[in-house]
C-alpha cells in the first residue's frame, strides 16, 4: 500500500499542526509499522492521548486509502515527510505537516523564498508595498508566499505575478472547501502562472478555530525569510512572524508613516526585525548568506581533501607485518530509550534556558535533526520549553 495512505491516517487522528505524527514515526521507522504495531504500540506512548488513541482505531486506513485516490484523480499533489518533494524547509521546523495537499507546482528547492504577510484591512501604503516589493522580489527570483487572504496577502501574490514569479497561497481549509470566493480568480491565477495552492488539511475541510494560525507556520515554515508589510498591534501577521523567529527564519518590516497602523511592525523592529524599503534590502541579506555557505562548504571540502585519515597499527597474530588500518569512530550508545541525537542534546542543556542555535552549534548537528530530538524529549518530558525557541532540562 502506498506509504502516503499511513500518514493520512496518522494526520486524521492527531490533527493538523501536531508534532506527534512526524515523532512516531521517527521512533518507530515509518509511518506503516506505526499502524501495524497496533493498539499494543500505540498506546506504549504516553503522549498519545485516549482521544488519539480512539481517533487511531475508528478512521481506518481503507478510508485514507479512499482520500488520498480522491485528491490525485483531482490533480493534486500528496507529500508526506518521507516522499519526494516535500519541502525541505518545512522538515527542518518543530511540527512538520504530516501531509501537505498541492495543487500546482511549489518552488525550486534551490530558490528564495519570501513569506509576504500583513492586516486584511490595510491601507493605501501597506497595498502599494506590498504589490510593489512583491512585485521586485519576483524579478529577482525570488519565491512570494502568503496566505491567500485579502488586504496584504492579495497584493503580495498579485504582485509576484506582475513580475512573472512564482507564488504560493497557503490556505487555512480544505482544497475545495469555498473559501473567500472574492479570491477565486487570484487562485486560478496563480496557477496558471506555474504557481501552487498549498493546504495541510483534506479535502472538504471547512476553517476551523485555529486554523489560521495553523496555517501562518506553513508560510513562515516554507519560506526563508518573512515581510511584515502592514499590521496593527494585534495582527494575525505578527503570530507568522512569531513562528518565524521561533523557526531561525530572518523578519523584515515594512514600517509607513502612519504609527497606529504600523504598531505591529514598528513593535518588531524594536524586537530586532530589519527595516526594509524595497526588495533589494531583502534579496541582499540573502546574497550574502548563500556566498558565505558556500565559501565555507569549498573551505571544509579542501579540509577533509588535506586531513589524512588518521592510523593504527594492528599486530597481525601472524608473522607478517603489522598492517595500517584506518581509525573507525565508535557510535555512541543509546541509554534511557533515546535517539543519540536526543541524547547529544539533552547533554548540552541545563536549568538556563538555552536557544536552538547555541544546541545546533554545540551538538553540530543539522537543525532538522536538533528540532526531531527537541521533539522527542519534550514528548517524553525530559525538557521544558519556553518562548523563542529555548529550553531547558526538566526536573
Amino acid at each position: 500500500m502506498d506509504e502516503r495512505v499511513y500518514w493520512i491516517w496518522l494526520q486524521n487522528a492527531f490533527g493538523a499542526g501536531s508534532a506527534k505524527p512526524v515523532q512516531l514515526v521517527r521512533r518507530v521507522g515509518s509511518a506503516e509499522a506505526f499502524y501495524q504495531g497496533g493498539v499494543s504500540l500505540w498506546s506504549s506512548f504516553s503522549f498519545v492521548s485516549d482521544k488519539e488513541l480512539s481517533a487511531l482505531s475508528v478512521y481506518g486506513v481503507q478510508e485514507a486509502e479512499a482520500a488520498l485516490e480522491y485528491c490525485l484523480r483531482l490533480g493534486q499533489k500528496v507529500y508526506t515527510p518521507d516522499t519526494p518533494g516535500y519541502p525541505a524547509l518545512l522538515q527542518e521546523i518543530y511540527n512538520p505537516p504530516a501531509v501537505l495537499y498541492v495543487r500546482g507546482a511549489l518552488p525550486a528547492r534551490d530558490s528564495i523564498a519570501i513569506g509576504v504577510v500583513g492586516t486584511r484591512k490595510a491601507s493605501a501604503v501597506g497595498l502599494r508595498a506590498a504589490r510593489a516589493i512583491s512585485y521586485e522580489l519576483a524579478l529577482g527570483d525570488a519565491a512570494v508566499i502568503s496566505g491567500g487572504a485579502l488586504g496584504i496577502d492579495s497584493e503580495a501574490h498579485r504582485g509576484a505575478l506582475n513580475g512573472r514569479g512564482k507564488t504560493v497561497a497557503v490556505l487555512p481549509c480544505g482544497m475545495d472547501y469555498p473559501y473567500l470566493m472574492d479570491n477565486a480568480i487570484l487562485r486560478r491565477e496563480i496557477l496558471d502562472a506555474g504557481g501552487a495552492l498549498v493546504t495541510e488539511y483534506p479535502m472538504q475541510t471547512p476553517v476551523q478555530r485555529g486554523a489560521f494560525q495553523t496555517r501562518n507556520r506553513l508560510i513562515s515554515g516554507m519560506a526563508h525569510g518573512v515581510l511584515v508589510v502592514e499590521a496593527p498591534q494585534k495582527s494575525g501577521a505578527l503570530i507568522t512572524a512569531r513562528y518565524a523567529v521561533e523557526q531561525n527564519r530572518e523578519v523584515f518590516v515594512f514600517v509607513g508613516e502612519e504609527e497606529k497602523a504600523f504598531a505591529g511592525c514598528i513593535h518588531l523592529a524594536e524586537d530586532g526585525a530589519a527595516r526594509v524599503r524595497t526588495a533589494e534590502d531583502i534579496l541582499q541579506v540573502f546574497a550574502a548568506r548563500r556566498k558565505h555557505t558556500r565559501v565555507a562548504a569549498i573551505q571544509e571540502a579542501a579540509a577533509r581533501v588535506a586531513r589524512p585519515a588518521k592510523r593504527v597499527r594492528v599486530v597481525a597474530l601472524s608473522d607478517s607485518e603489522p598492517s595500517p588500518v584506518a581509525v573507525q569512530p565508535e557510535a555512541p550508545a543509546v541509554e534511557n530509550d533515546l535517539s543519540t541525537q536526543a541524547q547529544r542534546v539533552l547533554g548540552t542543556l541545563g536549568a538556563e534556558p538555552r536557544h536552538v542555535s547555541q544546541i545546533e552549534a554545540e551538538t553540530g548537528l543539522a537543525a532538522a535533526e536538533v528540532l526531531a530530538a527537541l521533539t522527542e524529549l519534550e514528548l517524553l518530558g525530559k525538557i521544558c520549553c519556553y518562548p523563542g525557541q529555548r529550553f531547558t532540562k526538566s526536573g
